[in-house]
């Protein structure tokens, strides 16, 4: 679980979540040193958590804008009974960061 290490959740109601990344976590040591960004993969866990799922497959996960340490994003998902979900992430300017389809 990468809450409370990596991002803590603001808000949260069904289908979406405002959250803030910790500037402070270890992770942003490593990734990259001198232009800290927020990895991938840790965002598609992040939007996980807070969907309380797993995840079966990728299908296609574009990732538009960096999120930076410090950063607030608000995290918008739908998942449908198949577990096919679609999630969103934007960031506090509205303009979205990543698009994520996913199977859960």
């Amino acid at each position: 679980m990468l809450e409370g290490s990596l991002y803590q959740v603001l808000t949260k109601e069904e289908g979406c979540a405002t959250v803030r990344f910790i500037p402070e976590s270890p992770v942003y040591a490593a990734h990259f040193p001198g232009f800290p960004i927020t990895p991938g993969v840790t965002l598609v866990q992040t939007a996980l958590e807070l969907m309380g799922r797993r995840l079966r497959a990728a299908k296609d996960i574009k990732f538009l804008k960096p999120v930076l340490p410090g950063a607030t994003v608000r995290v918008e998902w739908t998942v449908e009974e198949d577990g096919a979900a679609q999630v969103m992430l934007y960031g506090s300017n509205g303009e979205p960061c990543a698009r994520m389809l996913m199977s859960v």
